[in-house]
């Protein structure tokens, strides 16, 4: 059975990690990356969450570390610590991922790689890190250097597209054309302000 990918919001969310090593410290990354209020529960770090942007508790792990949460990361090396973190989560309904059990939690965190607002990830079912990691580099490897630029030049023309478009049809043709094989041969001819016209032309209603 397969799991339902999704992209899940963090921004301004409170989300707890219980743990202080070296995995800890990724996901404490991760989620700093994706804007969540990050609280950590560990009563030992390891050096790289030491200057990150977190709310550190040098200490034990209390029920109440998960009042408010919309995750917790369950990280530590004791594994009756993280049932118990993740049997707490579940009676508050708090979204749980288990780095010593990843089929144990709600959620995993895939292999993934930020391209600008391309984002890679891979997830191989659980069958092996290592290999996901390795696909994740293969991918990053060949992604088109021009495709960040075009999404980032394109971006702002999305909402106003669909703000003057009342045309169902319309509105799908030209947010489709924004990046097209057309669009990115405009970048890769005539760079950034060529597709900036393009978008306008766009806008207008030319075809």
């Amino acid at each position: 059975m397969h799991c339902l990918p999704v992209m899940l919001c963090v921004r301004e969310r409170r989300c707890v990690i219980i743990g202080g090593g070296p995995v800890a410290a990724r996901r404490a990354d991760a989620l700093v990356d994706a804007g969540a209020d990050v609280h950590l529960v560990a009563p030992e770090l390891d050096p790289a969450i030491e200057g990150l942007p977190i709310t550190v508790h040098r200490r034990t792990y209390e029920p109440g570390d998960l009042d408010g949460a919309l995750l917790v990361i369950v990280a530590t090396d004791r594994k009756q610590i993280n049932q118990r973190v993740a049997d707490d989560a579940r009676q508050r309904g708090v979204l749980v991922n288990r780095t010593d059990v990843p089929d144990d939690g709600d959620l995993v965190v895939p292999a993934h790689a930020h391209h600008g607002p391309v984002t890679l990830a891979v997830h191989t079912s659980g069958v092996s890190a290592a290999a996901a990691s390795t696909i994740r580099r293969e991918l990053s490897d060949r992604l088109d250097p021009d495709w960040p630029t075009l999404l980032e030049a394109v971006a702002p023309y999305r909402a106003l597209i669909q703000q003057r478009f009342a045309d169902a049809e319309q509105r799908r043709d030209r947010l489709r054309r924004l990046t097209d094989k057309a669009a990115m041969r405009i970048l890769k001819d005539s760079g950034v302000d060529a597709v900036k016209a393009h978008c306008d032309a766009l806008l207008e209603g030319t075809p």
